[in-house]
């Protein structure tokens, strides 16, 4: 069979879309490490195997487990190869199951924590995809990094170039090789060769006039290829090696367009390979071209994720910048008043149950509570739909809330909602985020009014977000200019108040 390639597997179907099942060879309670061709990779990994399944029958011991979702987890580790193993994207298990995302994380990151797997966070070149740094903390996390392959710096986006995957425990197999990614498809990568120690693999294709560049993901060697002149029908061949450290042992070719047989032979590292693309790489990978991932943002958005892992917050040296973010402000309107009327005990105590109400609503929907001020809540989203519906049921909640108790009781509270870019920082030992996104947003709150929700332009203009907004019920939508402090010009703000009843159908969807 076919080597599959020495970047991560994106897909693990034929082209039918049947799942293909993959041999494996189990070895007195191991299974050596997956073979699609001859003998690479035999002498590098041994997996566990009864410690890996004695690690996952603990597993779904756990009370709330999800048995469907460890036994998917267990199917496919022991279909899978040691490539696809050296970094487990959740989602891509997740979408040949057919489970949800979510559901998949929570079980591997309750198995990070019992020692069936490492967690990586993963850092991208925004210009090839390469992993270009790991760490495995977020108090390691850097904001800034190095592609040795594109010899470029870059500022660490979390939302967009940092990954969180999944490996192996060591205890359970130690492949001892580099991280490696699949190359997206939008970089179209010419072929994808793997080659153990002291053998050799081959290919045959067709070049047309440009600048190639030839590279190896694991051992960092690299060279460019420049075909130019007259096109030729006979096949023109390349003999390359790889030699011990990050080289190959012929890194400048020239050819003909035609047809080209390049033919890799390892004897210099226990597993190598080679992959080819055009030099003209885009200048920025988008994430939207990239296939499913767990983004940082993502991770520490996810309840079981903060649950877990809450503790681990960036140095106090280190900041992270995010392209883009969803902050919501919330505030009781008449507090003042209230502890007046009410007494602080009292007072207190709505305040509190105001909390449990909008908390519990922020963390359904995937919100993450960043502080408190008072009685004021900072909270962060990945989505603008996330924060939308949070604050819909929290309304909800609230107005559940005061038909049970008397008007001075009752919880009258406003949110405003805005989206940006910002940076991710560590404030007294937790996760903040700074920049004028943070402002804006909080200004926006400010303008709101007692059971209204407001939001910027940025937020409206998000097709989901006006989508969740016909089915979680509004009473009209206004747009105004306001002057918000601190922020220079007049800025747009919309307006709506959240009926708990449900779509009303003469709603104005302002365009």
């Amino acid at each position: 069979m076919k080597a599959r390639g020495i970047y991560q597997a994106t897909t693990s179907k034929n082209l039918s879309g049947t799942r293909l099942k993959r041999p494996r060879t189990i070895q007195r309670g191991r299974v050596s490490c997956i073979k699609d061709r001859g003998k690479v990779g035999t002498n590098i990994a041994v997996m566990n195997l009864a410690l890996l399944k004695e690690k996952f029958e603990n597993l779904k011991k756990r009370h709330g487990a999800s048995v469907v979702a460890i036994k998917e987890i267990e199917d496919w580790l022991l279909g899978s190869n040691l490539l696809e193993r050296i970094r487990i994207n959740p989602h891509h298990v997740a979408a040949l199951a057919g489970l949800h995302p979510d559901l998949v994380i929570s079980e591997f990151l309750y198995g990070a924590i019992a020692e069936v797997f490492d967690l990586h966070w993963d850092i991208h070149c925004p210009h090839c995809n390469m992993i270009t740094a790991e760490f495995n903390n977020l108090a390691d996390a850097s904001e800034v990094s190095s592609c040795e392959m594109c010899e470029r710096d870059f500022d660490v986006d979390f939302l967009d170039r940092v990954e969180v995957t999944f490996s192996l425990n060591k205890a359970i197999e130690d492949p001892r090789i580099c991280p490696v990614c699949a190359p997206p498809p939008i970089l179209k990568s010419k072929f994808q060769l793997v080659t153990g120690l002291n053998e050799t693999d081959s290919v045959i294709l067709s070049l047309e006039k440009g600048r190639y560049r030839y590279c190896c993901p694991l051992t960092l060697a690299k060279g460019s290829l420049v075909v130019d002149g007259e096109e030729t029908e006979e096949i023109q061949n390349f003999q390359i090696k790889q030699l011990e450290g990050k080289y190959f042992d012929k890194e400048q070719l020239t050819a003909r367009p035609g047809k080209i047989k390049i033919e890799l032979t390892n004897i210099g590292h226990s597993l190598s390979g080679m992959i080819m693309l055009n030099d003209n790489l885009p200048e920025e990978l988008k994430i939207e071209q990239l296939p499913p991932r767990v983004s940082g943002l993502e991770i520490i958005h996810h309840p079981d994720y903060k649950r877990l892992f809450g503790d681990q917050i960036l140095s106090d040296r280190e900041r992270m910048k995010i392209r883009a973010v969803t902050l919501m402000f919330t505030d009781i309107t008449g507090s003042t008043m209230m502890y007046e009327k009410l007494g602080d005990a009292k007072a207190y105590n709505i305040v509190r149950d105001h909390f449990d109400i909008l908390f519990q609503s922020i963390e359904k929907h995937r919100g993450t509570v960043v502080k408190t001020i008072g009685d004021a809540v900072m909270a962060s989203f990945v989505t603008n739909e996330q924060a939308l519906k949070a604050a819909a049921e929290a309304f909800a909640g609230f107005s559940d809330y005061n038909k049970s108790h008397h008007e001075d009781e009752q919880i009258k509270v406003k949110i405003g909602i805005h989206r940006g870019s910002a940076v991710l920082v560590n404030l007294n030992n937790h996760l903040d985020y700074f920049g004028s996104t943070v402002n804006k947003a909080a200004r926006i709150q400010g303008v709101s009014k007692s059971k209204e929700l407001s939001f910027s332009s940025e937020v409206y203009k998000d097709k989901s977000f006006l989508n969740a907004l016909r089915t979680s019920g509004v009473s009209g939508i206004q747009k105004h200019l306001k002057d918000l402090k601190g922020i220079e010009g007049r800025q747009v703000v919309y307006s709506a108040r959240i009926i708990k009843e449900g779509l009303i159908s003469s709603v104005n969807i302002l365009i």
